[in-house]
Formats: C-alpha cells, structure tokens, sequence
C-alpha cells in the first residue's frame, strides 16, 4: 500500500494550520506558483514550504523553465537572491531598480562606473535630458556628418547655433548665430521680436583698474594668400577712444582715423595724444569744388565754388576755384 501524504489545493492549505512535522502536498502548486510540499509547525497557517531556504541545487544537467511565458518570478521585491553567477543575460522588456557596481562590455571594460556615475561608451541612438561634465571625442548629426571634430578640435557643418537664457549659461538674453550660404554671411540675431542683437567685448581684470589706455576689444582683419597669413586692418577701442586702422599687421597706427570719448575726431598725427580740436587732419584735406550754392547753409560751413557756374564772390574766374564762408548770411570768399 503506497504512502499518501495530507494533500488539497493551495487555497485549502491556506485555510488549516498543520500539526508540527505534518506534511502537506499542494495538487495545484504549478497553477498557484507555489512549493508543492509543506510542513506544519502547529502555528504556521498553510505551514512552511519544504527547501524554500534550505536546499541547495547543485549539479542540474538540464535547463530551468518555467511552464508559463513572462509569468513565474524569481524572487520577490522583498526576498531577492544574494548573488547571480551567469554567463549571458537576455532582457526582452524592461531592467528596472537600482544598479550597485559597475557594467563592463565584452572586452570586460568599464562601460559604467558607479562610483562616479560616469559612463565611458559609444552610445547609439538619443539621449534623453541634459549631459553634465565632459564629452570627450565627436559628435555627429541625425545625417551622420560630424559636426564635432575630437580628434582635430574644429566645430563645422553647423548652421545656425542657438544660445539660450537659462541657470549657469552666463546668459540674460537669447541670440541666434547662423550661415547664409547663399549670400556667404553670417548672421547674428536676436530670439526676441522687435529687439535688437548686441555684440560685446569684455575684458576683466582681478585686481586694479583698466587704464584708460589699455585696450578692451579688437576687430581684426586678415588676408590669406601665397605670401601667407597677414592682418591688414582693424578696429581698436580703449576706453578712451576708438581706432580705425590699416597696417603692416604690427599695429603701429601709422595711419588711422580716430574717434575719442570728448567728442573729438583725428585723422593721423599722434596716436599717443589726444588732438586740441574738435577736428584734427595731419595732412592734406581735399574738398571738392561746387557747382552751386549748398542747400540749406549754416554759419561756419565751408565750401569750395568753382569759380564759373558758382561765383559767390564775383571774382570772374581769378582765382578759379576759390574757398568760401558762409558767415549766416552770403558765402564770402577766404581769399
């Protein structure tokens, strides 16, 4: 006569407290997805499944399948397994919950470091959110032209960069820099309607003050040819004054026009002094002769007539031209 043991579904254990060694055996363990033998306590309702924390399954010449697809678990949230020792893991949905240590790919190198948080890889396809700290190498556009070069440190292909205001940009405003390839311009803008761009050149210094001589911010323009790379021309602005120049590329400012703060223009001369007029030419000044009265004249305008259509003076043609004032009533000859 064969040994039968105390048996019934799982929810008719579930309704009893075994007596202490009693075993029972679940008939629908497979379909309840729990142990299929129990032992009693005689306190335990349901009893405690037989090997759930003691046994030890070594030496398994076979594959562990559940009977069910994407249905059985292994472990619970609360009851998880200490360590896992496998060769392969093939995830089909979802890795969810925290990642304690690092990832390494197959060559077993750090891909992921979880004590810095940092993630050394090629990463393929978006990434979602914001990237903090170094991207170390070159970035490529959704048509796979790079748009950073690493290697070579260049910026190309970009056509239109767009600096937005926001925390830890340094920024109060938004502007936009593109490339119109079709008219070769580049084109800085403002993000707001109806508002104007600005462009500014700031030099700081830590400690004392910047002299009214020394200078803040330079435009420069340079040539590139077979006789090589060479700056030509510039604009130069201190805080006193502002320079126009064209040079030998070694700014000497042996010919410049400038523009001070008092109000005063200077065509060459000095370029350490400021000029005593409000107008200071340091060489020939050309006007050329009129054919007619100016429009519209103010006390202290000079003109040069030309003596034949234009005779203010009446001089008949002796001297032809002449210089003439206009003293704010009649234009009176300077000769």
């Amino acid at each position: 006569m064969a040994l039968q043991l105390r048996r019934g579904t799982n929810a008719e254990r579930g309704a009893i407290t075994p007596a202490l060694g009693e075993l029972v055996y679940v008939t629908d363990y497979t379909t309840a997805g729990v142990a299929p033998l129990f032992v009693g306590d005689g306190a335990t309702v349901g009893g405690n499944p037989v090997g759930a924390s003691s046994l030890n399954f070594t030496g398994i010449a076979g594959n562990v399948t559940p009977d069910q697809d994407s249905t059985r678990d292994l472990g619970t949230n609360t009851e998880r397994w200490a360590n896992a020792y496998v060769d392969d893991i093939t995830v089909t949905n979802l890795v969810s919950g925290t990642v304690k240590g690092d990832i390494q790919n197959a060559a077993g190198q750090v891909v992921f470091d979880a004590a810095s948080g940092s993630i050394t890889a090629n990463i393929t396809g978006s990434v979602s959110g914001s990237v903090v700290g170094h991207v170390v190498g070159s970035v490529f556009g959704d048509d796979s032209t790079q748009l950073v070069d690493g290697a070579n440190a260049t910026i190309s292909n970009i056509n239109e960069i767009n600096m937005n205001a926001g925390p830890n940009t340094g920024l109060n405003e938004v502007y936009q820099i593109n490339v119109d390839t079709a008219s070769n311009q580049v084109r800085i803008g403002h993000g707001t309607d109806d508002e104007f761009p600005r462009l500014t050149f700031v030099r700081e210094k830590a400690a004392g003050a910047i002299g009214d001589a020394d200078t803040v911010g330079r435009l420069l323009w340079t040539k590139a040819d077979t006789n090589g790379n060479n700056q030509f021309g510039l604009i130069s602005v201190t805080p006193n004054q502002m320079t126009m120049s064209i040079n030998d590329g070694v700014h000497n400012f042996a010919k410049f026009i400038k523009f001070y703060k008092t109000g005063k223009f200077a065509i060459n001369g000095s370029a350490a002094n400021e000029p005593d007029a409000e107008l200071s030419v340091d060489g020939v000044a050309k006007l050329s002769p009129q054919t007619s009265a100016p429009s519209n004249p103010v006390t202290g305008m000079i003109a040069v007539a030309d003596g034949s259509t234009w005779d203010p003076a009446a001089k008949g043609g002796t001297p032809n031209p002449y210089p003439a004032f206009y003293d704010g009533t009649a234009w009176v000859s300077m000769t």
